[in-house]
Order: C-alpha cells, then structure tokens, then sequence
C-alpha cells in the first residue's frame, strides 16, 4: 500500500489540542492547500505520510500494539517508559513541546511531503513488493514498512548484490565499517528483526536467506 503523500492523520485525545487542528483543518480546507489533514477516530494501517498525536492517544496506541510505520509528530512530553517503546520499535518520530507552535509544525510537514514527492519516482518495482532507499521502506500492496538507518543499509546492500550470497564480513565491512564495540551478533541482531517484521507486517516470508555463504535477497520474490 503506498502512502498518500499529501495526507496527514490528527488523532488526538487532547481536548484543547483537537480544537486547535479542528481550526487548522478549517483554514486548510477554506484555502484549498494541497496538504489534507484528517481528523480520525480510530486508527487503522497507515495510509497517510504523517501522524499527529498527543502523549495520551499515543500510548493507547503502543498498549494495543498497534503499529507506527509512518512519521509521528507527537504534541507535548513522553515519559521515559514510552521513549523507550518508541525507540525499541524504531518508530521515527519526532516530540513537539507545548505550547504548539503551529507554524513550526506545518513547515515540518510540507518538508516531508516534498522530500516524499521527490524520492516517489526512484521507488524500485519487483515482483512481490517495491522498494526506495531514499525514503526507508518497503512496499507491498497491502501495507508499508519502514526501516531504521541501518536496516535500509542492510536491505539496499543485499538488492545491490541480489546474484550473490554476502557473508558477515563483507556486511560489516559495508555498513558498519568496522567500527568498534560492533561484531557478527550486532548484525545477526538487525537482520533477524528485520527478517521478522518484514514477515509480520508484510507477509512476506524468506525475503532474506541466509545459508552457509552468508545472507541474500530470495530471487523468487523479486
């Protein structure tokens, strides 16, 4: 499913804040600009490139473990304990303290739009799925992942070489470049969690193999 790239969703539980975006959405709708912001009520797959929350909405979320693949702007503090389900699930995200500057946020937006619309023809069409570097994620016809720093770092190294199996030094010479602290378990760690999401949220299983050369991209699937 391909992000609508002009769309924002506004989930709010914050009374004050809703009525805040309720006028912004107003003036938007009254001056025909090109970005849509959606006032919604439940939350679904993510079909918009940005989400606004609060910290209360926010929380309810990650306690339903829903997930959060798109860009979160969340309006006001996260205690410690979500910061680290955020992060833990590598959500990106970005916290905007109160009082909202609306101006701020709205600029924001338009810069992530733009970079979308620019990075939106360079998306890569395979069998099973397409792909953009530029913009982290993975796209199926039913849904969207994105991908940490890293994890894009992993996948566009192993579609770059897809004829070939890469063994663990030639990954960690690539992404890492050696660097210290860094060793084979790190990148056995990112690998198997982006194995695992890519079959959770995308439903595609044994996109990355691995075999006694090293790992590499499922041919079948692309």
């Amino acid at each position: 499913m391909m992000i609508k790239t002009n769309d924002i969703d506004i989930f709010l539980l914050n009374e004050e804040l809703l009525s805040i975006f309720q006028e912004l959405v107003r003036q938007f709708d009254k001056n025909k600009e090109q970005i849509h912001f959606n006032l919604i009520n439940t939350f679904d797959n993510n079909t918009s490139l940005i989400t606004v929350l609060d910290p209360i909405t926010l929380e309810n979320i990650i306690n339903k473990k829903i997930s959060l693949d798109n860009h979160i702007f969340i309006i006001g503090n996260i205690s410690n304990e979500i910061k680290k389900k955020l992060d833990d699930e590598y959500v990106n995200y970005e916290s905007i303290k109160t009082p909202i500057n609306i101006f701020y946020l709205v600029e924001k937006c338009k810069n992530l739009i733009k970079q979308q619309n620019d990075f939106s023809s360079e998306v890569i069409t395979y069998k099973k799925f397409k792909y953009s570097f530029h913009l982290n994620t993975i796209y199926t016809k039913d849904n969207s992942l994105y991908l940490t720093d890293k994890e894009n770092e992993i996948f566009q190294y192993l579609i770059e070489n897809k004829d070939n199996s890469l063994n663990k030094k030639k990954l960690l010479s690539k992404v890492w470049n050696y660097a210290d602290g860094i060793d084979t378990h790190t990148l056995e760690t990112h690998i198997y969690t982006l194995r695992k999401k890519i079959q959770k949220k995308l439903n595609l299983v044994d996109l990355i193999c691995h075999e006694e050369a090293g790992y590499f991209i499922n041919k079948n699937l692309l």
